[in-house]
């Protein structure tokens, strides 16, 4: 598995739990039905803080990931060869990194396939917001709707991306 492949597994995962998070925390909320719950403003406050959390959240698992990689790298290759000295390890790990972290026309090409996807589904997303108001159904469920189709147009990005890391790109 390539180092994109597992970045973007580790980042649709993380995008993932914290969505399923906000869902649970909604449900919980409304089931509870307090009065707190039924007002604009606290659901506009909810979702920021989710929002937080979700980027504090993928800066930190991005952290973790790099350095985790980065020991899996040393590990091999000190199983490969147990002469190799540490500073030959740190050398042929930067040498590594950079390989693999480079962005070719390919990994462009499926970004940009991927993304098309992400924005697809998450436009869906805004225009059944905007339905559900001419419905008649209160501004915080269009509220959800926009925060869950962004949230999931997201994820799916990602599992395009992987798709496409393994399967390749035909082109037309």
């Amino acid at each position: 598995m390539t180092f994109h492949e597992k970045k973007t597994i580790v980042t649709s995962v993380t995008g993932l739990i914290i969505t399923l998070s906000y869902l649970f925390y909604a449900i919980f909320k409304y089931n509870e039905g307090s009065a707190e719950s039924l007002t604009l403003k606290f659901w506009a406050l909810t979702i920021l803080i989710f929002i937080g959390i979700g980027v504090v959240g993928i800066i930190i698992i991005m952290i973790l990931f790099h350095i985790f990689y980065s020991i899996s790298i040393a590990i091999k290759l000190k199983i490969e060869n147990k002469d190799i000295t540490d500073k030959e390890i740190e050398q042929k790990i930067a040498q590594m990194i950079k390989t693999d972290t480079v962005e070719d026309e390919m990994g462009k090409l499926i970004e940009l396939k991927s993304m098309r996807i992400g924005f697809v589904f998450a436009g869906i997303g805004f225009i059944l917001a905007l339905v559900s108001i001419l419905l008649n159904y209160s501004p915080i469920i269009m509220l959800n709707i926009l925060f869950l189709s962004f949230s999931l147009g997201s994820a799916l990005e990602g599992l395009t991306q992987l798709y496409y890391y393994r399967k390749g790109i035909r082109h037309a």
